[in-house]
């Protein structure tokens, strides 16, 4: 079986995973409905509409709603893949389609690549709506230009561009997805590969910070301390991928 073949049975696979839509689809839904609930409060502003209690009930369940509403896109971002990697291990299909004859190493490039397409189109998706709604309230309250200023303002004083911020995004996440892998491979989908992840997360920033302070000892500059930084995150996605794909490779399954 071709690589190609692979990766589209893992991204039928995955798209054809019922707790992956349903939790998508129930976060999309109530990210709108925070996002209605808390345009209608901040394009009210007078006093008396603040100062009322109904007001600040419905303020304090707005933040506790978005609360939640965070912390369920960090988890659906950052949890899920384990359930999307181990998946196939607590099932028997990673030893199945071993034993049918399939590339272990076109199987973990093809898995990796299909969580990673999947899960960032699905958070796209789930942050669309939100972002069109957000955007047309900013045109009806002339606040458009203010708002542009503002984000153009943060990029500015942190030295980053929007296009270096979404590159960093992209490596951070795909790092991730490296290291949860390692984790559940190593653990062959052992609800224990949460520990090992941890355990590898606080090694490898603990090993990059190192290495990033030497940019600061030899006065690098702000492109040059980004570049060396987007260079520690590839060895690190180069160094995960390899021991989860040896790992793999070895592996009695």
């Amino acid at each position: 079986m071709t690589g190609k073949l692979i990766f589209k049975m893992e991204l039928f696979k995955f798209l054809r995973d019922k707790s992956f839509l349903i939790t998508a689809g129930v976060i999309g839904v109530v990210n709108i409905i925070l996002t209605i609930l808390t345009l209608n409060v901040l394009a009210d502003n007078s006093d008396s509409y603040y100062g009322s209690s109904a007001t600040a009930s419905m303020v304090g369940t707005i933040v506790l709603v978005g609360f939640i509403v965070v912390l369920a896109n960090i988890i659906f971002a950052y949890v899920y893949p384990f359930h999307m990697i181990s998946m196939d291990y607590k099932n028997n299909v990673m030893a199945m389609m071993v034993a049918s004859g399939v590339n272990r190493r076109k199987l973990f490039f093809a898995k990796i690549g299909a969580i990673f397409i999947c899960t960032i189109v699905m958070m796209l998706m789930i942050a669309l709506i939100p972002t069109i709604l957000f955007m047309i309230k900013l045109v009806q309250l002339d606040s458009w230009d203010s708002f542009a200023e503002g984000f153009n303002s943060a990029f500015y004083y942190t030295d980053l561009s929007f296009g270096k911020f979404m590159v960093d995004s992209l490596l951070g996440y795909l790092n991730m997805l490296m290291v949860i892998a390692t984790s559940c491979i190593i653990m062959k989908g052992k609800n224990l590969s949460f520990l090992l992840f941890f355990g590898f997360n606080i090694l490898s920033s603990l090993i990059i910070g190192i290495l990033k302070s030497l940019a600061y000892s030899f006065d690098f500059s702000s492109t040059g301390s980004y570049i060396f930084q987007v260079f520690l995150t590839l060895i690190s996605i180069v160094v995960f991928g390899y021991i989860s794909l040896r790992t793999l490779e070895r592996q009695n399954l």
